[in-house]
């Protein structure tokens, strides 16, 4: 995996229009900044993942947490294998699993969206909603082996190095799906 090259940071991908971005490092007593753009991306959690799209904006914050955050291009696979699985949103302060339709209907059918196939679609190609979208769900908890959270660091060495994965961050959401 070390021939994946960084884009620069305003150079915007062609063919890609979202990240998926998973949080693999604890953050404390880092810089206020690095902390600021970690709860700005909502990784709060370690080995939580988020989608966000991509602008130069958002490429920029993506460099400033390169060594604390794996992220990457995720496909069309990746988006109908994870959500459905992990998919959860936050309703009246309580987080409920995405398997109840009318629960999506009831807040993003304002946005054109009554499904888990209309939300799966919204996010992975991103419109003018994306981020109300992306707001209705919460964090992704990903499924990572107990003992890693155990020993982070061993975990860390048998998944690779933090920072750009390209789509090699397929791989990974099939590893911890």
């Amino acid at each position: 995996m070390s021939s994946r090259m960084k884009p620069r940071a305003l150079e915007l991908p062609e063919k890609h229009s979202l990240t998926f971005v998973v949080g693999i490092k604890r953050i404390n007593g880092v810089n206020l900044l690095v902390q600021r753009t970690i709860a700005k991306l909502r990784l709060k959690k370690i080995f939580s993942g988020v989608f966000v799209k991509v602008t130069p904006q958002n490429l920029k914050m993506l460099c400033l947490v390169d060594t604390y955050v794996i992220w990457g291009f995720p496909n069309l696979k990746s988006f109908w294998k994870f959500i459905p699985k992990h998919g959860q949103a936050k309703v009246k302060n309580k987080t409920i699993p995405l398997t109840d339709n009318t629960v999506i209907e009831e807040h993003l059918g304002k946005f054109g969206v009554i499904c888990l196939e209309d939300l799966i679609h919204e996010i992975a190609f991103p419109g003018k909603h994306f981020q109300e979208i992306s707001r209705f769900l919460c964090p992704f908890h990903l499924s990572v082996a107990h003992h890693a959270t155990k020993n982070t660091v061993g975990f860390l060495k048998e998944m690779g190095t933090p920072g750009y994965w390209g789509e090699c961050i397929n791989q990974l959401i099939c590893q911890l799906n």
